[in-house]
């Protein structure tokens, strides 16, 4: 080998990052958009945007 091209170093991943990266995080940010589009559906909110018949 020459030595022209770097080796990538491993460097390690921050608090958030692996917060970021593990399972859990995708479970729970889709359930907090699940919970908060419930209570968008139920919320006097969504009454005044449904046209009145």
């Amino acid at each position: 080998m020459s030595g022209r091209f770097a080796t990538p170093e491993a460097k390690e991943e921050s608090t958030f990052e692996q917060i970021k990266n593990s399972p859990l995080f995708t479970v729970a940010l889709n359930a907090t958009f699940f919970g908060l589009g419930v209570l968008f559906i139920q919320s006097p909110l969504m009454d005044m945007l449904v046209p009145q018949l």
